[in-house]
């Protein structure tokens, strides 16, 4: 390789390279694991009668029902949104207080859809710093973005499992039957 070609291979790799760098630096953040729990057993539990932070968030977009998610989460931790999320915050309630104000949102705008709330633990550090509540269709991630020795702040992030019956269902590849 000559002296010339030499110097232009940085210069080559330098987009790549910035590229990389500018991806890892948006990168923050980590994805919090979660255990999924009994709601009946977590409710006779001191857990399950503890009362939470309680936020409700909803999909949103062109079908005529929507379904719902909460996060109850212990006192001191910010939680976050994005994407233009339609999130109440319903003040201090337990799970069993949850699960009604579940059934009488769905009661109170006609829905005939949506599943039990699935229940699930959220770990941060290994301990215990929230519960969501959600439709089965919605898939739920709580990921830490706390800024080193700040308080602890969560962004919610969640993701609409329902099949749009006009496409194929990216979940589930098609295949045929040869």
């Amino acid at each position: 390789m000559s002296f010339a070609a030499s110097r232009t291979l940085p210069v080559k790799w330098a987009p790549a390279v910035l590229a990389l760098l500018a991806l890892t630096a948006c990168a923050s953040g980590t994805v919090l694991k979660w255990n999924q729990v009994d709601p009946i057993v977590l409710m006779n539990a001191d857990a399950g009668r503890q009362s939470y932070n309680a936020i409700r968030f909803e999909t949103f977009g062109p079908r005529a029902e929507q379904i719902f998610g909460y996060f109850l989460y212990k006192d001191g931790i910010e939680v976050v949104t994005g994407g233009g999320t339609p999130v109440a915050k319903l003040g201090k309630k337990t799970l069993q207080e949850v699960m009604a104000d579940y059934e009488g949102v769905r009661k109170s705008r006609m829905y005939s859809s949506g599943s039990n709330l699935v229940v699930r633990e959220i770990l941060r550090r290994g301990s215990v710093v929230g519960y969501t509540a959600s439709d089965l269709n919605i898939d739920v991630q709580l990921w830490d973005i706390t800024q080193e020795d700040g308080p602890p702040v969560l962004r919610l992030e969640y993701r609409d499992l329902r099949r749009d019956y006009d496409g194929p269902d990216p979940m589930r590849p098609h295949k045929r039957g040869f």
